[in-house]
């Protein structure tokens, strides 16, 4: 009977020992799901604040909390993302390129890491490795803004020498939307070509897009000199004056009109 009691007894206390040890591993479980979910709880905070300090221009506070989310959760490809985009305003290059290029290793169809890679490099004047970028964000599906991203392609092949390829992507950026600045960098390019009816005609549709467009109203100025019709140029070289008065492109056409108003011998 004694022998029995202590055999119910410690069966008792195993059951209970086994209770209770699933009871603590069942505790143990929920801990880790509960920590792994506070942290992304946090993330998603120290995200939403880097995004607060964003909209008031606050840069450092703005890389603090970004980091803070990446580093409560270094998966997350947008965390990475936007900590790179923090750094690259306050030209921190190196970190942002560290970031985005960690983006595409957990996301190699991250088209907004290509697309900053592609801004960086640019920004760097590394023109074929922004040209690779660019084009692997084209390459998939759902680009934002697709007449910028080919507008920053064209001036990476152009900056190459390869004018041939710089005009296409051009001119498709200008068929999916008319671009003041885009019809400006266009007209550049053909006036470097020597292509000047076609940079006058590019310059022209800028100034119709955007009246107010100092720079291109200076360069039609230029082409009028080449044309020798100095009425014409005289006309824009004021307009540039009386948009911009501070500007350099001001400064440039007095000295222009001083010259063409100079009494001659």
């Amino acid at each position: 009977m004694v022998m029995d009691k202590i055999k119910v007894a410690f069966f008792s206390w195993r059951a209970c020992s086994l209770i209770f040890s699933g009871i603590l591993l069942t505790g143990y479980l929920g801990g880790c799901a509960s920590d792994a979910s506070y942290k992304k709880s946090q993330a998603q905070t120290k995200f939403r604040e880097g995004l607060e300090h964003a909209s008031i221009n606050n840069p450092e506070a703005m890389i603090a909390s970004f980091k803070e989310a990446v580093e409560l959760e270094p998966e997350n490809e947008q965390y990475r993302v936007h900590l790179g985009r923090a750094y690259y305003t306050t030209g921190n290059l190196e970190n942002a390129e560290k970031e985005f290029k960690q983006a595409l290793e957990i996301n190699k169809d991250s088209k907004e890491a290509y697309r900053q890679l592609g801004r960086l490099y640019l920004r760097k004047g590394d023109w074929e490795k922004a040209t690779q970028n660019f084009e692997s964000d084209l390459e998939r599906p759902g680009t934002v803004k697709p007449h910028q991203v080919y507008n920053w392609l064209a001036l990476s092949y152009y900056n190459q020498g390869k004018f041939d390829q710089a005009e296409r992507q051009w001119l498709k950026a200008l068929d999916l939307k008319d671009n003041a600045a885009i019809r400006l960098n266009l007209a550049l390019a053909y006036k470097d070509q020597e292509r000047f009816d076609q940079a006058m005609d590019s310059l022209k549709k800028a100034v119709v897009l955007d009246p107010q467009f100092t720079q291109a109203h200076y360069e039609i100025s230029q082409l009028f000199i080449l044309n020798k019709e100095m009425k014409q140029a005289v006309r824009h070289f004021n307009k540039v004056i009386q948009l911009a008065p501070r500007s350099e492109w001001a400064r440039l056409s007095k000295k222009y009109l001083d010259l063409i108003h100079q009494p001659k011998n």
